[in-house]
């Protein structure tokens, strides 16, 4: 593992609860991933998690679950399926893939999460305007994280 992958999972020196696995395994799949390690042999732990049958990433809708419109603004955020540093630029054109004003279709990709070579799509929940970007270009998120937020057409 790369030094920078290091950095970017956490140390850990016990054992998960149960139910932090069981989440481990709902995000791996969710990502089309197969499995997860994470080893502190200082501590003399392992942690192996697979996923039995994990979903083809080309299959995966890459969204965490659906959001519904807030009241008061009827915006819906757009969240992130996986961790990872976030990008809201494509990174061969050098453009913003979705700015404010953009208008998306549901199932556009507005941002990537990158981790090491691994990239994942975030993508728009519904067709409109993008009203507001609110993740910050490279920043370390977290599944389920909210980075923008789309008006619905």
């Amino acid at each position: 593992m790369s030094n920078r992958s290091e950095q970017l999972v956490p140390h850990f020196d016990r054992l998960p609860e149960p139910e932090q696995i069981g989440q481990m395994a709902t995000w791996l799949a969710q990502a089309g991933l197969e499995s997860l390690e994470l080893c502190n042999e200082a501590a003399g732990l392992k942690l192996r998690i697979r996923v039995g049958q994990a979903v083809p990433a080309a299959a995966s809708s890459h969204a965490p679950p659906a959001s519904q419109p807030e009241a008061g603004g009827g915006l819906v955020a757009v969240k992130t399926p996986y961790f990872g540093h976030l990008c809201l630029t494509h990174p061969q054109r050098d453009t913003a893939f979705a700015p404010v004003g953009a208008k998306v279709a549901q199932g556009d990709i507005v941002a990537l999460l990158t981790l090491d070579s691994l990239q994942v799509p975030v993508l728009a929940p519904v067709a409109g305007t993008v009203a507001e970007v609110t993740g910050q270009p490279g920043a370390l998120v977290g599944y389920g994280a909210a980075i923008m937020q789309i008006q619905p057409d």
